[in-house]
């Protein structure tokens, strides 16, 4: 196959996934310039020149409920690919986490005889090896974000190769904020609810309530909350006007800056647990789904813990306050807690120091990007 004729089929499914996904077209361009992309993506991914076949807006889900719910438009995508990888024959694909309707498009991709490179692998670690079978039967290239996922697809006789985690990058860029930080005494708390509307109705309440309680019960404390620009900024209102009496901004797609002004977060489960990770600033991990969800987690996870930061460290280097313990006077003793005990603030920087060496270095997506070249170069 000429190079000219380099199709690529691409799919990300979250806004998490759209991001690494732009950050990763933006390093191949630059090496495969003659290729052209397709699939499903946001807005990042679009910018950097792929065709969508359908919005991530319309495909994100979280939790074992949602997803039931949302059979019918999952089935529909899965049709909306059978029909453009059908039309448009490219030359592989490149899968970014959202594993259950990735994996379904991998072994449709594998029937056609497509290579499939597999992204940023669903958390087969945390819920029993069952998709360990199924990366090994229906990808031929897997790239992982953290060293312990080689190590452990290792074990199974599978191949991956560890890459680092691209939101290194992201803080290095914006690492002189956190310069001449001067954080003592400041006692400002950074609330991160994610960027799914369904976090922001099951977890900012909650926050909001328990910044209202540790603002009642400390002095001189500010907060800070990090919105995303995919939310309406209406939805954050109908919650922040229930709470005109608390000191607190605003930051809107830059959660590192909101960090900036912060000595403390209050966090969602998630990626953004290990760009709070990488500033070093003490946190605890909140997360509150579906009792169903709730079911499904206790019965299947096989790992002790939910948070990244906690999973690279193999112990609690920072609470994860879950579920039915998700309560504001829960999140608000654990906070003052921490902020007024320097030694134990101390050590959970400590640790955090670690975690974030853990990442791996800067170059993430350029590492990724020459692997899958050279992958593709072998085959065309």
């Amino acid at each position: 196959m000429k190079k000219s004729n380099l199709k690529i089929f691409i799919s990300a499914g979250e806004p998490s996934g759209d991001m690494r996904g732009a950050e990763l077209l933006r390093e191949l361009k630059k090496i495969m310039p003659e290729a052209s992309f397709f699939g499903f993506g946001g807005d990042l991914m679009a910018k950097e020149g792929v065709r969508l076949v359908e919005h991530i807006k319309n495909l994100s889900i979280v939790g074992v409920f949602e997803a039931l719910k949302k059979l019918p438009d999952i089935r529909r995508h899965y049709f909306q690919a059978m029909f453009e990888v059908e039309k448009e024959k490219p030359s592989c694909a490149i899968l970014i986490d959202y594993p259950g309707f990735n994996l379904k498009i991998a072994k449709l991709l594998k029937t056609k005889g497509i290579p499939v490179i597999y992204y940023i692998i669903p958390q087969v670690w945390a819920w029993g090896v069952s998709r360990v079978e199924l990366l090994k039967r229906y990808t031929d290239k897997i790239l992982v974000l953290f060293k312990f996922e080689e190590e452990f697809l290792k074990k199974y006789e599978v191949t991956a190769h560890f890459t680092g985690h691209p939101i290194v990058d992201n803080f290095a860029k914006q690492a002189d904020i956190f310069k001449n930080d001067n954080l003592a005494g400041r006692r400002s708390i950074a609330l991160l609810p994610g960027s799914r509307k369904c976090e922001i109705k099951n977890l900012l309440p909650v926050m909001l309530e328990s910044a209202k309680v540790i603002q009642s019960r400390m002095r001189d404390v500010s907060f800070v909350l990090a919105k995303a620009s995919v939310i309406s900024s209406e939805l954050y209102d109908e919650y922040l006007k229930e709470y005109p009496f608390l000191n607190i901004s605003s930051v809107v797609d830059n959660t590192l800056y909101a960090l900036s002004r912060a000595d403390f977060a209050i966090a969602a489960s998630g990626t953004v647990t290990l760009e709070v990770a990488l500033t070093k600033k003490p946190f605890i991990i909140v997360y509150k789904s579906s009792i169903f969800t709730e079911l499904c987690f206790n019965l299947f996870v096989r790992i002790p813990f939910l948070g990244l930061p906690n999973i690279i460290a193999g112990e609690e280097v920072v609470p994860e306050i879950l579920q039915r313990k998700f309560k504001p006077d829960v999140i608000a003793d654990r906070v003052i807690e921490v902020l007024t005990n320097s030694v134990l603030y101390s050590d959970i920087q400590k640790k955090l120091t670690k975690v974030s060496l853990a990442l791996g270095p800067t170059g993430a997506s350029v590492r990724t990007a020459k692997l899958i070249a050279d992958f593709l170069s072998s085959k065309f």
